[in-house]
């Protein structure tokens, strides 16, 4: 249980930096599944029932509220990481944020 816990520990709080909103509902808002970085040889682990080595998938998932997802979303920058950007033709005028994570 506490691993499926830390798994979901970036869902506190939707992941535009300017928002406060806190996750209550996966049906209020946008859920963004990332990857962060391909697996290797150095990430595999047995399993409990087989005992067969398969690889661990490292997925990071950040979440946006209703009220954000409709002008921004969620984009990866090779320097800056997870970032807002606004959507085409919603006007905003907000730039490019990172967004931190827990």
């Amino acid at each position: 249980m506490d691993n499926f816990l830390q798994e979901f520990k970036v869902l506190h709080k939707c992941a535009n930096p300017v928002c406060s909103t806190e996750f209550r509902r996966l049906r209020d808002g946008k859920l963004f599944h990332f990857q962060p970085k391909p697996v290797g040889k150095a990430q595999q682990q047995k399993t409990r029932l087989t005992g067969k080595t398969r690889a661990v998938r490292s997925v990071e998932r950040y979440w946006l509220c209703d009220d954000c997802s409709a002008y921004v979303t969620l984009t990866f920058d090779q320097e800056r990481g997870m970032i807002t950007v606004p959507l085409p033709g919603t006007g905003s005028k907000n730039t490019a944020r990172a967004v931190t994570s827990v």
